[in-house]
């Protein structure tokens, strides 16, 4: 029995971490979206370096 309340509580603390980081996830391709200038602004930079 005590295998499976650990299992349910795994359970159960995966979703509300899921569901509290999702919003996070979805601020975050947000801004990735709105500011694609950059990003390969600091990529050309540092091929530039590289280079």
């Amino acid at each position: 029995m005590a295998g499976r309340i650990i299992a349910a509580l795994r359970a159960i603390v995966a979703t509300t971490v899921n569901v509290l980081v999702l919003p996070f996830r979805v601020f975050a391709r947000l801004l990735g979206l709105s500011h694609k200038g950059q990003p390969k602004v600091t990529r050309r930079s540092n091929h530039k370096q590289v280079s």
